[in-house]
Protein backbone atom coordinates (compact mmCIF):
# COMPACT_ATOMS: atom_id res chain seq x y z
CA UNK A 1 0.00 0.00 0.00
CA UNK A 2 1.45 3.60 -0.60
CA UNK A 3 1.44 6.29 1.65
CA UNK A 4 2.46 10.04 0.61
CA UNK A 5 5.62 11.04 2.40
CA UNK A 6 5.12 14.26 4.15
CA UNK A 7 6.84 17.86 2.56
CA UNK A 8 9.13 17.52 5.65
CA UNK A 9 9.96 14.15 4.53
CA UNK A 10 10.44 15.34 1.01
CA UNK A 11 13.11 18.29 1.97
CA UNK A 12 15.51 15.93 3.53
CA UNK A 13 15.43 13.35 0.63
CA UNK A 14 16.22 16.21 -1.49
CA UNK A 15 18.80 17.58 0.69
CA UNK A 16 21.67 14.71 0.02
CA UNK A 17 21.64 10.90 0.23
CA UNK A 18 24.61 10.79 1.70
CA UNK A 19 25.88 9.37 4.98
CA UNK A 20 25.78 12.81 6.67
CA UNK A 21 21.91 12.49 6.54
CA UNK A 22 21.80 9.14 8.54
CA UNK A 23 20.62 9.29 12.72
CA UNK A 24 20.35 6.34 14.40
CA UNK A 25 21.35 4.42 17.86
CA UNK A 26 23.85 2.34 18.72
CA UNK A 27 22.94 -0.14 21.37
CA UNK A 28 25.77 -1.27 23.70
CA UNK A 29 24.89 -4.64 25.18
CA UNK A 30 26.57 -6.59 27.99
CA UNK A 31 27.41 -10.78 27.01
CA UNK A 32 29.26 -12.45 24.08
CA UNK A 33 28.43 -11.39 20.39
CA UNK A 34 25.42 -13.09 18.34
CA UNK A 35 25.83 -14.55 15.14
CA UNK A 36 24.51 -12.66 12.41
CA UNK A 37 21.98 -15.66 11.62
CA UNK A 38 20.78 -14.71 15.32
CA UNK A 39 20.19 -11.65 15.00
CA UNK A 40 18.69 -11.84 11.51
CA UNK A 41 15.90 -14.27 13.12
CA UNK A 42 15.32 -11.80 15.88
CA UNK A 43 14.54 -9.30 13.28
CA UNK A 44 12.47 -11.04 11.28
CA UNK A 45 10.13 -12.00 14.07
CA UNK A 46 9.52 -8.43 14.89
CA UNK A 47 9.56 -7.56 11.35
CA UNK A 48 5.59 -7.58 11.01
CA UNK A 49 5.42 -5.32 13.69
CA UNK A 50 7.39 -2.32 11.47
CA UNK A 51 6.30 -2.19 8.10
CA UNK A 52 7.92 0.52 7.76
CA UNK A 53 10.73 -1.01 7.24
CA UNK A 54 9.71 -3.00 3.99
CA UNK A 55 9.04 0.69 2.66
CA UNK A 56 11.27 2.76 0.17
CA UNK A 57 10.74 6.09 -0.88
CA UNK A 58 9.67 6.35 -4.66
CA UNK A 59 9.04 9.33 -6.82
CA UNK A 60 6.38 9.42 -9.60
CA UNK A 61 4.03 11.71 -11.87
CA UNK A 62 1.86 12.07 -8.23
CA UNK A 63 4.50 13.28 -5.96
CA UNK A 64 6.72 11.33 -3.77
CA UNK A 65 5.05 8.39 -1.61
CA UNK A 66 6.35 5.21 0.09
CA UNK A 67 5.43 2.12 -1.18
CA UNK A 68 6.76 -1.83 -0.71
CA UNK A 69 10.04 -2.61 -1.64
CA UNK A 70 9.71 -5.13 -4.50
CA UNK A 71 12.00 -8.35 -3.78
CA UNK A 72 12.75 -6.86 0.13
CA UNK A 73 15.73 -8.70 1.28
CA UNK A 74 16.03 -8.44 5.32
CA UNK A 75 19.58 -10.00 5.37
CA UNK A 76 20.53 -7.00 2.40
CA UNK A 77 20.20 -4.78 5.41
CA UNK A 78 21.72 -6.58 8.07
CA UNK A 79 25.20 -6.33 8.41
CA UNK A 80 28.34 -7.41 10.80
CA UNK A 81 31.35 -5.13 11.36
CA UNK A 82 34.05 -6.71 13.44
CA UNK A 83 36.42 -4.33 15.21
CA UNK A 84 40.29 -5.11 16.35
CA UNK A 85 40.69 -5.76 19.86
CA UNK A 86 41.26 -2.58 22.34
CA UNK A 87 39.43 -0.22 19.50
CA UNK A 88 38.27 3.41 21.81
CA UNK A 89 34.10 3.68 21.67
CA UNK A 90 34.97 6.95 19.94
CA UNK A 91 36.94 4.97 16.69
CA UNK A 92 34.13 2.60 17.22
CA UNK A 93 31.59 5.01 16.76
CA UNK A 94 33.57 7.08 13.53
CA UNK A 95 34.27 3.62 11.44
CA UNK A 96 30.44 3.24 11.91
CA UNK A 97 29.23 6.75 10.69
CA UNK A 98 31.37 6.37 7.76
CA UNK A 99 29.68 3.15 6.54
CA UNK A 100 27.21 3.30 3.53
CA UNK A 101 23.61 2.53 3.83
CA UNK A 102 21.60 -0.99 2.11
CA UNK A 103 22.61 0.06 -1.89
CA UNK A 104 19.15 -1.46 -2.30
CA UNK A 105 15.89 -1.12 -1.02
CA UNK A 106 14.99 0.78 1.86
CA UNK A 107 17.30 3.61 3.25
CA UNK A 108 18.36 1.65 6.62
CA UNK A 109 20.73 -0.82 8.05
CA UNK A 110 21.10 -2.83 11.32
CA UNK A 111 24.80 -3.35 11.87
CA UNK A 112 26.40 -5.77 14.15
CA UNK A 113 29.53 -4.44 15.71
CA UNK A 114 32.24 -6.71 17.96
CA UNK A 115 35.48 -7.77 18.41
CA UNK A 116 36.80 -4.40 20.22
CA UNK A 117 35.67 -5.65 23.68
CA UNK A 118 35.60 -9.04 25.33
CA UNK A 119 33.05 -8.26 26.97
CA UNK A 120 30.45 -6.36 25.40
CA UNK A 121 28.45 -6.15 21.74
CA UNK A 122 26.46 -3.19 19.73
CA UNK A 123 23.59 -2.95 17.57
CA UNK A 124 23.24 -0.71 15.64
CA UNK A 125 20.32 0.87 13.36
CA UNK A 126 20.62 3.77 10.91
CA UNK A 127 18.69 5.04 9.12
CA UNK A 128 18.50 8.21 6.47
CA UNK A 129 16.83 11.09 8.19
CA UNK A 130 14.38 11.55 5.17
CA UNK A 131 12.72 8.09 6.20
CA UNK A 132 11.85 9.02 9.89
CA UNK A 133 12.95 11.39 13.01
CA UNK A 134 14.41 10.89 16.07
CA UNK A 135 11.22 9.59 17.94
CA UNK A 136 10.69 7.48 15.20
CA UNK A 137 14.02 5.48 15.45
CA UNK A 138 12.88 5.63 18.97
CA UNK A 139 10.52 3.96 18.27
CA UNK A 140 11.91 1.34 15.70
CA UNK A 141 14.02 0.34 18.80
CA UNK A 142 11.27 0.01 20.94
CA UNK A 143 9.82 -2.87 18.42
CA UNK A 144 13.15 -4.52 17.85
CA UNK A 145 14.63 -4.63 21.12
CA UNK A 146 11.70 -3.55 23.79
CA UNK A 147 8.77 -6.32 25.50
CA UNK A 148 6.69 -7.99 22.21
CA UNK A 149 3.45 -6.10 22.15
CA UNK A 150 0.60 -8.15 20.32
CA UNK A 151 -0.30 -5.54 17.86
CA UNK A 152 3.22 -5.46 16.93
CA UNK A 153 2.83 -8.50 15.71
CA UNK A 154 -0.20 -8.07 13.41
CA UNK A 155 1.35 -5.50 10.81
CA UNK A 156 0.49 -2.31 14.12
CA UNK A 157 2.09 1.29 13.42
CA UNK A 158 -1.93 1.61 12.48
CA UNK A 159 -0.65 2.43 8.81
CA UNK A 160 1.83 4.53 9.81
CA UNK A 161 -0.52 7.75 10.18
CA UNK A 162 -1.25 9.94 12.75
CA UNK A 163 -4.57 9.78 14.81
CA UNK A 164 -4.48 12.77 17.34
CA UNK A 165 -6.41 15.73 16.81
CA UNK A 166 -5.61 18.45 13.99
CA UNK A 167 -5.39 21.36 16.27
CA UNK A 168 -4.06 20.94 19.57
CA UNK A 169 -4.23 23.85 20.90
CA UNK A 170 -6.51 27.31 21.07
CA UNK A 171 -6.50 30.20 17.95
CA UNK A 172 -4.32 32.45 20.11
CA UNK A 173 -1.86 30.20 20.82
CA UNK A 174 -1.55 28.55 17.35
CA UNK A 175 -1.18 32.49 16.07
CA UNK A 176 1.64 33.13 18.01
CA UNK A 177 3.36 29.47 17.32
CA UNK A 178 2.58 31.10 13.23
CA UNK A 179 4.19 34.24 13.71
CA UNK A 180 7.10 31.99 15.56
CA UNK A 181 7.37 30.80 12.04
CA UNK A 182 7.62 33.95 10.29
CA UNK A 183 10.30 34.48 12.38
CA UNK A 184 12.29 31.39 11.80
CA UNK A 185 11.58 31.65 7.90
CA UNK A 186 12.86 35.69 8.52
CA UNK A 187 16.15 34.31 9.92
CA UNK A 188 16.67 31.62 6.79
CA UNK A 189 16.28 34.61 4.51
CA UNK A 190 17.43 37.64 6.50
CA UNK A 191 19.52 36.75 9.19
CA UNK A 192 21.17 39.14 11.97
CA UNK A 193 24.40 37.70 10.77
CA UNK A 194 25.30 35.29 7.72
CA UNK A 195 27.35 32.38 9.30
CA UNK A 196 29.84 30.65 7.38
CA UNK A 197 28.79 28.19 4.94
CA UNK A 198 30.57 24.79 5.69
CA UNK A 199 32.25 22.43 3.00
CA UNK A 200 29.88 18.89 2.92
CA UNK A 201 32.91 16.46 4.56
CA UNK A 202 33.65 13.46 2.53
CA UNK A 203 32.82 10.04 4.42
CA UNK A 204 36.22 9.77 5.09
CA UNK A 205 36.27 12.87 7.35
CA UNK A 206 33.24 12.19 9.28
CA UNK A 207 34.13 11.50 13.05
CA UNK A 208 32.00 11.45 16.15
CA UNK A 209 33.04 11.33 20.10
CA UNK A 210 30.56 10.75 22.84
CA UNK A 211 30.45 11.04 26.65
CA UNK A 212 28.41 10.18 29.35
CA UNK A 213 26.52 11.23 32.10
CA UNK A 214 23.03 10.63 34.57
CA UNK A 215 19.92 12.43 33.71
CA UNK A 216 19.87 12.98 37.52
CA UNK A 217 22.58 15.02 37.16
CA UNK A 218 21.34 17.14 33.89
CA UNK A 219 17.73 17.14 35.95
CA UNK A 220 19.57 18.77 38.95
CA UNK A 221 21.18 21.54 37.83
CA UNK A 222 18.53 22.21 34.97
CA UNK A 223 16.18 22.74 38.28
CA UNK A 224 18.44 24.56 40.35
CA UNK A 225 18.31 27.57 37.30
CA UNK A 226 14.39 26.65 36.80
CA UNK A 227 14.91 25.27 34.30
CA UNK A 228 15.07 21.47 32.49
CA UNK A 229 17.34 18.97 31.34
CA UNK A 230 17.50 20.40 28.16
CA UNK A 231 18.62 23.46 29.29
CA UNK A 232 21.62 22.06 31.43
CA UNK A 233 22.42 19.82 28.05
CA UNK A 234 22.77 23.00 25.87
CA UNK A 235 24.48 25.19 28.72
CA UNK A 236 27.05 22.96 28.87
CA UNK A 237 27.52 22.77 25.09
CA UNK A 238 27.68 26.54 25.28
CA UNK A 239 31.00 25.89 28.28
CA UNK A 240 32.48 23.03 25.14
CA UNK A 241 32.00 25.66 22.70
CA UNK A 242 34.17 28.29 24.96
CA UNK A 243 36.56 25.99 25.81
CA UNK A 244 37.30 25.12 22.52
CA UNK A 245 36.78 27.71 20.55
CA UNK A 246 39.20 29.99 22.66
CA UNK A 247 42.01 28.01 20.86
CA UNK A 248 41.28 29.44 17.96
CA UNK A 249 44.09 30.78 15.62
CA UNK A 250 43.00 33.28 13.33
CA UNK A 251 40.15 34.69 11.34
CA UNK A 252 40.62 31.78 9.07
CA UNK A 253 39.95 29.42 11.98
CA UNK A 254 36.30 27.97 11.98
CA UNK A 255 36.75 28.40 16.03
CA UNK A 256 36.99 31.57 15.64
CA UNK A 257 33.09 31.28 14.29
CA UNK A 258 32.23 30.34 17.65
CA UNK A 259 33.70 32.67 19.75
CA UNK A 260 32.82 35.83 17.86
CA UNK A 261 29.50 36.45 19.31
CA UNK A 262 26.32 34.48 20.98
CA UNK A 263 25.95 31.07 19.18
CA UNK A 264 22.20 30.65 17.58
CA UNK A 265 21.49 26.87 17.88
CA UNK A 266 18.65 24.99 15.76
CA UNK A 267 16.99 21.97 17.56
CA UNK A 268 14.23 19.89 16.04
CA UNK A 269 10.36 19.75 17.88
CA UNK A 270 8.41 17.21 17.62
CA UNK A 271 4.82 17.91 17.20
CA UNK A 272 3.62 14.15 17.56
CA UNK A 273 0.42 14.01 19.68
CA UNK A 274 0.50 11.73 22.91
CA UNK A 275 -0.19 7.72 21.22
CA UNK A 276 1.80 9.08 17.70
CA UNK A 277 5.31 7.44 18.80
CA UNK A 278 4.43 4.97 15.40
CA UNK A 279 3.74 7.47 12.90
CA UNK A 280 5.92 7.37 9.88
CA UNK A 281 8.27 9.92 8.58
CA UNK A 282 9.30 13.51 10.36
CA UNK A 283 6.52 15.25 12.52
CA UNK A 284 8.72 17.89 13.68
CA UNK A 285 9.52 21.73 13.31
CA UNK A 286 12.51 23.76 14.25
CA UNK A 287 13.67 26.77 16.12
CA UNK A 288 16.18 28.63 17.28
CA UNK A 289 17.87 28.71 20.70
CA UNK A 290 20.45 31.39 20.97
CA UNK A 291 23.55 30.60 23.47
CA UNK A 292 24.91 33.86 25.60
CA UNK A 293 27.75 35.31 24.30
CA UNK A 294 31.13 34.20 25.92
CA UNK A 295 31.89 36.93 27.91
CA UNK A 296 28.50 36.39 29.87
CA UNK A 297 29.26 34.96 33.90
CA UNK A 298 27.93 31.29 33.98
CA UNK A 299 24.86 32.07 35.88
CA UNK A 300 24.18 35.18 34.27
CA UNK A 301 24.49 32.93 30.83
CA UNK A 302 22.46 30.01 32.46
CA UNK A 303 19.41 31.99 33.64
CA UNK A 304 19.02 33.72 30.15
CA UNK A 305 19.34 30.49 28.41
CA UNK A 306 16.46 29.36 30.80
CA UNK A 307 14.31 32.67 29.64
CA UNK A 308 14.66 31.66 26.24
CA UNK A 309 14.35 27.97 26.53
CA UNK A 310 10.79 28.65 28.42
CA UNK A 311 9.60 31.36 25.49
CA UNK A 312 10.08 28.62 23.46
CA UNK A 313 8.30 26.26 24.69
CA UNK A 314 5.24 28.39 25.47
CA UNK A 315 5.06 30.34 22.17
CA UNK A 316 2.62 27.48 20.45
CA UNK A 317 5.54 26.74 17.71
CA UNK A 318 4.71 23.03 17.66
CA UNK A 319 0.65 22.77 17.50
CA UNK A 320 1.19 25.38 14.75
CA UNK A 321 4.02 23.48 12.74
CA UNK A 322 1.30 20.69 12.77
CA UNK A 323 -1.44 22.41 11.88
CA UNK A 324 0.18 24.35 9.33
CA UNK A 325 1.92 21.19 7.57
CA UNK A 326 -1.28 19.42 7.36
CA UNK A 327 -3.24 22.38 5.83
CA UNK A 328 -0.96 24.28 3.70
CA UNK A 329 0.53 23.54 0.23
CA UNK A 330 3.00 21.25 -0.22
CA UNK A 331 5.38 23.75 -2.37
CA UNK A 332 4.83 26.17 0.15
CA UNK A 333 5.69 23.51 3.36
CA UNK A 334 8.92 22.27 1.50
CA UNK A 335 10.09 25.95 0.81
CA UNK A 336 9.55 27.19 4.20
CA UNK A 337 11.60 24.06 5.81
CA UNK A 338 14.13 24.84 3.85
CA UNK A 339 14.40 28.63 4.54
CA UNK A 340 13.89 27.04 8.44
CA UNK A 341 17.10 24.32 8.13
CA UNK A 342 19.45 27.84 6.30
CA UNK A 343 22.69 26.59 7.57
CA UNK A 344 23.53 30.67 7.21
CA UNK A 345 21.38 31.34 10.22
CA UNK A 346 22.68 28.87 12.45
CA UNK A 347 25.86 26.95 12.33
CA UNK A 348 25.15 24.35 14.89
CA UNK A 349 22.30 21.75 14.96
CA UNK A 350 21.40 20.31 18.60
CA UNK A 351 18.72 17.76 19.19
CA UNK A 352 17.30 15.64 22.66
CA UNK A 353 15.37 12.73 22.41
CA UNK A 354 14.82 9.27 24.49
CA UNK A 355 14.74 5.83 24.40
CA UNK A 356 12.37 3.43 26.33
CA UNK A 357 14.14 1.73 29.42
CA UNK A 358 14.60 -2.06 29.30
CA UNK A 359 15.69 -2.95 25.85
CA UNK A 360 17.72 -5.90 25.37
CA UNK A 361 18.08 -8.70 22.69
CA UNK A 362 18.32 -12.60 24.20
CA UNK A 363 18.27 -11.37 27.51
CA UNK A 364 21.40 -9.06 27.53
CA UNK A 365 20.31 -5.50 28.51
CA UNK A 366 21.12 -2.58 27.37
CA UNK A 367 23.94 -0.82 29.29
CA UNK A 368 24.09 2.22 27.19
CA UNK A 369 22.68 3.93 23.63
CA UNK A 370 25.04 6.19 22.09
CA UNK A 371 23.20 8.59 19.62
CA UNK A 372 24.12 8.93 15.83
CA UNK A 373 23.19 12.41 15.36
CA UNK A 374 22.96 14.32 11.55
CA UNK A 375 25.44 16.86 10.03
CA UNK A 376 22.84 18.91 7.96
CA UNK A 377 24.63 20.51 5.00
CA UNK A 378 26.43 23.61 5.59
CA UNK A 379 26.90 22.84 9.15
CA UNK A 380 30.64 21.58 10.81
CA UNK A 381 29.45 19.75 13.83
CA UNK A 382 26.32 18.50 15.63
CA UNK A 383 25.42 17.73 19.03
CA UNK A 384 22.50 14.96 19.97
CA UNK A 385 21.64 13.94 23.64
CA UNK A 386 20.04 10.46 23.84
CA UNK A 387 18.29 9.17 27.09
CA UNK A 388 17.79 5.69 27.44
CA UNK A 389 16.85 4.65 31.69
CA UNK A 390 18.61 6.95 33.87
CA UNK A 391 21.75 7.03 31.83
CA UNK A 392 22.24 10.01 28.71
CA UNK A 393 24.79 9.88 25.86
CA UNK A 394 25.79 13.54 24.66
CA UNK A 395 27.72 12.37 21.26
CA UNK A 396 29.12 15.25 18.60
CA UNK A 397 29.63 14.35 14.71
CA UNK A 398 31.81 16.75 13.47
CA UNK A 399 34.18 16.95 10.26
CA UNK A 400 37.17 16.08 11.10
CA UNK A 401 39.37 18.37 9.69
CA UNK A 402 38.24 21.02 12.67
CA UNK A 403 41.06 21.25 14.72
CA UNK A 404 40.43 19.67 18.26
CA UNK A 405 37.04 18.65 16.85
CA UNK A 406 37.68 15.30 19.32
CA UNK A 407 37.84 17.09 21.95
CA UNK A 408 34.29 18.54 22.12
CA UNK A 409 32.62 15.20 23.82
CA UNK A 410 35.47 15.60 26.24
CA UNK A 411 34.86 19.34 26.78
CA UNK A 412 31.63 18.84 27.27
CA UNK A 413 31.70 16.57 30.41
CA UNK A 414 34.21 19.02 31.87
CA UNK A 415 31.60 21.72 31.54
CA UNK A 416 29.44 19.78 33.31
CA UNK A 417 31.45 19.06 35.90
CA UNK A 418 32.26 22.69 36.54
CA UNK A 419 28.38 23.98 36.69
CA UNK A 420 27.84 21.78 39.66
CA UNK A 421 29.17 23.75 42.38
CA UNK A 422 27.85 27.11 40.19
CA UNK A 423 24.83 29.24 42.43
CA UNK A 424 21.76 30.22 40.79
CA UNK A 425 21.62 34.22 40.46
CA UNK A 426 19.16 35.35 43.08
CA UNK A 427 15.25 36.22 41.88
CA UNK A 428 14.79 39.86 40.82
Amino acid sequence: MKHPLNPIDEVFLDMDQDIGLVQGQFLRFRGQAPSVDQLHEHLAQRLPGLPRLTHRAVTGRRGAFRAPSSGFDLRAHVQEMRLPAGTSLDEVLTAMVRRPLCESGPLWTIHLVHGYSDEEYAICYRVHHGLEDGMGAAHVAAVLFGTPHPDRTRGGERNGRRTGPLFTAGPRELLHGALSVGVGMTRGLAPGRLWPRAQAPAPENLAMCTTSATRRELSELGRGFGGTVNDAFLMAVWGALAAWSATGDGHRDVRSVFRASPVPVRMPLSTRHEGEEDAVGNHLTTTVVTLPGQQVPPAEAFTQLVGSTQRMRSNGLRPASRALVALLPKALIRWTVRRLLSPRSSPLYASNYALPACLSFRDDPVVDAVPLGVLLPGNALSVTLLSCGSRVQVSFLYDRRLPGAQRLAALWREALDGFDSMDALPAA
